[in-house]
């Protein structure tokens, strides 16, 4: 079991960061029409898309952690191996984006966007040694602002192994721990302080559709997968104003229900039905690979292709600057993640292999 592949997920990680890069030119090449607007974030949804990849970290950091015992060495190799996935990748792309405002190019006029690209990764912007610091380590979003979700990923690897040493059979917490999940997400404040305890939630349902994956033989229908997704884009459809998202999408009222949707689409595409087999192809495993520098770099890229299209761009209807914004975007963020992905991501996550075998002894089967 511990070799069993799942493209069909990896294919998603990577649609789920297109999704999230798409809806950002989106936002900042907003649509006059209303209506428009609500269509096209129903299609690309990036809370969800969010809410997505912390839900899919649970389920196969649980994969990563089958036939190990409960130990210190498995805990310490887990965190050290997490650390060298997450943070390498965030470094470079933090001094990356340090190193744009300083350039002549972040002074460039933003034209034909919404004023918050001028906010953008701005020329000059004031950065001291501190605030450095903690861009670095995800504790501020001032270089990177997606920095939030890394910082969370960051504190749930704090707190996995234990979660999944409690969903394990011989346990008996796991039940408790699922339901002090759901009542630390459906009581903690939208935003803020509040955004580990919401999204911890995600993890543990991670989990839950794991080991159904892994303890049962149900197979969900192509038709209830299209419907997992569906209700993924729901509740922000349904309870927002696409003008008033950015204020409240990672409230408890959508996070959940995203959530628990994206249980059912994982538990769904693990079982390699139809839909998975449609997903498992080399370009959607590919993207699926670059996904994580394509998701850290693509607000880094929108800033540079915003600038070199601003001469270009007030010529055109909103729509067509939202498809030339986007194509730079891809054109410049595609490689530039692949690049990242081959010549830091894998080689830290090497290293981090390397140094978490100090704290492993004799594997034992549990």
């Amino acid at each position: 079991m511990k070799n069993v592949r799942f493209d069909a997920l990896q294919s998603v990680r990577g649609l789920a960061a297109l999704v999230v890069v798409l809806r950002h030119v989106l936002a900042c090449y907003p649509l006059s029409s209303h209506s428009a607007t609500i269509i096209v974030f129903f299609l690309f949804n990036s809370p969800a898309a969010v809410t997505l990849f912390f839900v899919l970290s649970g389920f196969v950091l649980t994969h990563s952690l089958v036939g190990q015992d409960f130990s210190a060495e498995t805990v310490l190799t887990f965190w050290t191996r997490r650390v060298f996935r997450i943070l390498p990748a965030l470094i470079v792309v933090t001094l990356l984006s340090a190193l744009f405002t300083r350039t002549p190019l972040a002074n460039w006029p933003v034209a034909g966007s919404d004023p918050s690209m001028e906010a953008l990764l701005p020329y000059h912007m004031p950065l001291s040694p501190g605030l450095l610091a903690k861009c670095l380590a995800s504790i501020s979003s001032a270089l990177v602002p997606q920095n939030w979700t890394v910082a969370v990923e960051l504190i749930a690897a704090a707190f996995f192994p234990f979660l999944w040493a409690s969903s394990r059979n011989e346990s008996r917490l796991f039940l408790p721990v699922v339901l002090l999940a759901l009542a630390l997400s459906i009581c903690a404040p939208a935003g803020g302080k509040g955004l580990p305890f919401i999204y911890g939630f995600s993890f543990v349902v991670g989990i839950i559709a794991y080991r159904g994956w892994q303890n049962t033989n149900v197979i969900l229908t192509s038709a209830g997968v299209l419907l997992a997704a569906v209700g993924m884009s729901l509740p922000t459809t349904l309870l927002t104003e696409p003008e008033t998202l950015g204020a409240v999408f990672n409230s408890p009222k959508l996070a959940i229900p995203e959530t628990i949707c994206a249980g059912f689409l994982l538990f769904g595409l693990a079982r390699n039905g139809t839909i998975a087999g449609l997903l498992s192809n080399r370009a959607l495993l590919w993207l699926g690979d670059i996904s994580f520098s394509l998701y850290l770099v693509h607000f880094l890229v929108i800033a540079i292709a915003g600038r070199l299209l601003s001469p270009l761009l007030p010529a055109f209807s909103m729509p067509v600057r939202e498809g030339m914004v986007f194509c730079l975007t891809l054109l410049i963020a595609l490689p530039l993640s692949h690049l990242l992905y081959e010549k830091v991501e894998r080689p830290a996550n090497r290293l981090g292999h390397r140094l978490s075998s100090l704290f492993q002894s004799q594997r034992r089967i549990s």
